[in-house]
């Protein structure tokens, strides 16, 4: 039971890594019945996704794939705070250069705010793991719940379903890193806060 239930948890943080959440969270928003789904030609639409998607989740899972490879992390999942430092920066370098391709684009500001959020995310985990293991996939998960809250306000939209699976879906998360020993309950609050408050500014305010 305890084999599985480890399975199980090792499942939903692949499934749910922080590095897919920026991606997520854009085709939601553009999937939202408001303007910004009217508003933006398909063709852009998926330009836009596409580059997200390449920038913050394809090159930087192959780049940690490489790491691993090349033995300076020992698994993906990166158990040491020293382990996260390289991935972390390279990481934060592709989000400028998300945002830097971003600002020629004719697109929301939401659009735009919310790929500001993710990076100051990003950057304060990079700090905060240089001392401290805080969790990257409820900083993922919590910038994912505060965005959609936040859009939900800004657009006048109802995006109740979203946000609540979100929640679920943290739990779900913060549960399989417990299991695992990954994180303390204070590096999964600590980590979902965080990740939930720079969305929430980034966006709304």
């Amino acid at each position: 039971m305890d084999e599985q239930l480890k399975t199980a948890a090792k499942f939903f943080s692949y499934v749910f890594h922080p590095l897919i959440i920026p991606t997520l969270g854009m085709l939601i928003i553009f999937n939202s019945n408001s303007y910004v789904n009217f508003a933006i030609p398909y063709e852009l639409k998926k330009a836009v996704i596409i580059l997200v998607g390449l920038s913050t989740f394809v090159i930087p899972t192959l780049f940690t794939l490489f790491l691993q490879n090349r033995g300076y992390i020992k698994t993906i999942e990166m158990e040491t705070t020293k382990e996260r430092v390289l991935p972390y920066g390279f990481t934060v370098v592709f989000y400028f250069f998300t945002i830097y391709m971003m600002i020629k684009a004719p697109i929301p500001p939401i659009i735009f705010n919310f790929m500001i959020g993710a990076l100051v995310s990003v950057i304060l985990a990079f700090i905060v793991n240089l001392k401290w293991k805080i969790s990257a996939h409820m900083i993922g998960i919590g910038g994912l719940t505060g965005a959609l809250i936040a859009s939900s306000f800004l657009l006048n939209v109802n995006l109740l379903s979203y946000i609540t699976l979100s929640i679920f879906i943290a739990g779900l998360v913060a549960s399989s890193r417990l299991v695992l020993n990954a994180h303390n309950p204070s590096q999964l609050i600590i980590g979902f806060l965080m990740g939930m408050i720079c969305q929430v500014f980034s966006i709304y305010l």
